[in-house]
């Protein structure tokens, strides 16, 4: 069994109010045209004006994300920064491809190439932040968000000294790149209402979305609600594979499928995860409470970090909205929780929470 990963602090911006955890997901907030934007903040207490004005969004988001992230922590400078994209800014790129373009390759300005390259949140994170130690992007689809808890789990276990990561994920949509991923099979061809998402399960596809998730990660519990035990990822499992992939990560951690208070599901409405979500639902217990979130942040390929934020909500507040349940259980304290993740590409992650007593 690995060490535990504490979730000092968590900071979402998504398409939800999500930045402002006053209200917890309240009101919810509806789309009829399956593109889900995110619900932009002040960003001003943490960019500069003199700066803003030349950053994209998904700049201005990661930046924001993470910096008030840090601060709720009550940490200054961590000691590693560790972010995931799949895309990076999608914004900055399609500037400078149409640039480009029209230039004819001649005489290009190079702020959108520079702002769009992956690791641009970080760079900006660890000036902001002081911080000149660890620094990894991570740019792999659907495990982004996933191979950097896998990373941040391995420098946790190289020392014994406490230590304060800042992990985060985020990606952009567009409307060119919604086109683009609509051709290809991702998306719905009738966009259903986000909130009527779950129950067209019957067609392919899902809804777009987009967010910047981060959370502070320590081998010191301090104040925080729920930890990480253990992370898997499978690709393209078979319903077999991912049962025991399910098993093993429990029985690692003494626990069976009874023991668990909920389980977030990775929900994202495609027809073809059936195989794979119904019989998981099935072996759920009747004590187990089953909680969706990709109705509410749209899919995308770094949402898994929108529902380890909610994870991570529902054990600090130990209360569950009721726009998030899929199945209701049989109420308890909430101390066991199995994230489970399921992406347009057939890629799916775990990830094991248990609250901190």
């Amino acid at each position: 069994m690995t060490q535990p990963m504490y979730i000092i602090s968590a900071c979402a911006i998504s398409a939800q109010h999500t930045y402002d955890e006053v209200n917890f997901l309240s009101p919810v907030m509806s789309y009829d045209d399956g593109r889900l934007f995110v619900v932009d903040p002040d960003y001003t207490k943490y960019v500069s004006p003199v700066a803003i004005r030349r950053m994209s969004r998904m700049l201005k988001r990661g930046i924001t994300a993470g910096m008030r992230c840090l601060e709720d922590a009550g940490i200054k400078t961590p000691d590693g920064i560790i972010i995931g994209t799949s895309r990076g800014s999608v914004t900055d790129m399609e500037l400078f491809l149409h640039d480009m373009i029209k230039m004819e390759e001649q005489a290009l300005n190079p702020t959108s190439f520079i702002q769009s390259t992956y690791n641009s949140v970080n760079g900006w994170l660890a000036m902001l932040s002081k911080c000149t130690a660890y620094n990894q992007t991570f740019v792999h689809r659907g495990f982004s968000l996933e191979l950097c808890i896998l990373d941040a789990q391995l420098l946790f276990a190289e020392s014994s000294n406490k230590k304060n990561i800042l992990v985060g994920g985020f990606d952009e949509l567009t409307p060119e790149y919604f086109t683009i991923r609509a051709k290809i099979g991702y998306y719905k061809k009738e966009l259903p209402n986000n909130l009527t998402l779950l129950s067209h399960y019957d067609t392919p596809g899902s809804i777009g979305g987009e967010g910047a998730q981060f959370f502070t990660l320590s081998n010191n519990p301090g104040n925080a609600a729920c930890a990480i035990h253990s992370v898997a990822m499978l690709q393209k499992p078979t319903n077999e594979e991912l049962q025991a992939a399910i098993d093993s990560v429990l029985i690692k951690n003494n626990l069976k499928m009874e023991g668990l208070d909920i389980l977030v599901g990775g929900f994202n409405g495609d027809s073809r995860n059936c195989f794979l979500t119904d019989p998981l639902i099935a072996r759920c217990a009747q004590k187990t409470t089953i909680v969706a979130f990709k109705h509410l942040c749209g899919e995308y390929d770094t949402a898994a970090g929108f529902g380890l934020w909610l994870a991570n909500h529902l054990c600090k507040k130990q209360q569950i909205p009721e726009q998030v349940i899929y199945k209701q259980g049989i109420p308890s304290p909430i101390k066991n929780i199995l994230f489970c993740n399921f992406t347009i590409t057939g890629n799916v992650s775990l990830i094991l929470l248990k609250a901190v007593e």
